[in-house]
């Protein structure tokens, strides 16, 4: 099967991590079924923890398609930090100041 340069994305019509609906595009088929395919498997006595499991690793494997909130707050910490450091670059120091009062 080629994938003709397709990456799997987490989708952003998502009902838990988007997961679901990322694989549903990526195979072409609607998300409704692959979320019953993972419901059916989740439900089943000996696979329930094997199915839990693997979509909790495809959540961290699979990238989001859009940035998420997290990776938007890590990108505005980033530039805050950028920032201080070039303002602490432009600043000189003064030693040994002394005040005088200028009187009129």
């Amino acid at each position: 099967m080629k994938n003709n340069g397709r990456k799997i994305r987490r989708s952003d019509q998502r009902m838990i991590a988007g997961v679901c609906g990322g694989l549903a595009e990526y195979f072409h088929i609607k998300p409704w079924i692959v979320r019953i395919i993972f419901l059916i498997l989740a439900v089943i006595p000996h696979l329930t923890f094997l199915t839990i499991s693997c979509y909790l690793i495809l959540i961290v494997l699979i990238p989001p398609k859009n940035r998420g909130f997290w990776q938007l707050w890590r990108d505005a910490a980033r530039q805050k930090a950028s920032t201080e450091d070039q303002q602490s670059k432009g600043r000189k120091i003064i030693h040994d100041v002394r005040e005088k009062n200028i009187k009129d």
